[in-house]
């Protein structure tokens, strides 16, 4: 059923024309006015116009809130069956969003408990690497302990070296002092020897005037010694 109206200020105009014009104002982002809905129609009456938006806005106002009423402007015959599929599809809606949610609560329990032991074996293995953590952290303190310790027994060990390396060279000089002094007196002794030697006289030797031989002096004669008597 459509409702024409004949103004003064312009063509006829329907309720459905305002509507239309009103829902594409409020697509495009824009609140439908009197003034704009005739500015989009180019026609039309101020008041007609306002008359048919007051009851657009029962009408959307109906709608938002779920209330069949707001199809009251179709015919007497078509209202009730929309009043019908009206409560129809509310019910199914209501059932598919009972459904829907408790699917969804379903669900999100079970996420729930997934996230419960999710956050229970982040838990575990944090601790488990804290754990491992200060174990390694204790092993490297040991370690560095142990090579500190090591550190100083080295620098002992070179310390020790360094002071027998200089013993052992002062040895060793000493050594070389005392050889030179030994082949000094060695030398000395030697010469001291061939000194005395030298300055030691000769024995005599006799010469016959013929033969100007060497004549040997006589060895001592040895005593004689009585003889033994025999045993008896």
């Amino acid at each position: 059923m459509h409702w024409l109206v004949e103004t003064d200020s312009g063509p006829t105009v329907s309720y459905e024309e305002i509507e239309r014009t009103a829902r594409a104002l409020m697509a495009n982002g824009e609140r439908p006015t009197v003034d704009g809905v005739r500015e989009a129609l180019r026609r039309g009456s101020p008041n007609h116009i306002a008359t048919c938006m007051q009851r657009f806005w029962k009408n959307q106002a109906a709608i938002s809130t779920g209330n069949p009423v707001a199809l009251s402007h179709l015919p007497p015959e078509l209202a009730d069956a929309a009043v019908a599929q009206w409560e129809k599809a509310l019910t199914l809606a209501q059932q598919t969003a009972q459904v829907d949610d408790s699917a969804a609560r379903a669900h999100l329990e079970q996420l729930r408990r997934e996230t419960t032991q999710h956050a229970r074996a982040i838990e575990l293995r944090e601790k488990d690497w804290d754990l491992a953590a200060r174990v390694r952290d204790r092993a490297l303190s040991d370690a560095r302990e142990h090579v500190n310790v090591l550190l100083k027994e080295l620098a002992a060990d070179r310390a020790e070296l360094r002071s027998r390396e200089a013993r052992i060279a002062d040895l060793e000089s000493q050594l070389e002092a005392y050889r030179q002094q030994l082949a000094l007196l060695v030398t000395r002794a030697v010469a001291r020897n061939r000194a005395l030697k030298a300055k030691k006289p000769r024995p005599p030797t006799r010469l016959s005037p013929a033969s100007k031989t060497r004549i040997r002096p006589k060895k001592r004669s040895q005593s004689k010694r009585p003889k033994r008597r025999a045993r008896r």
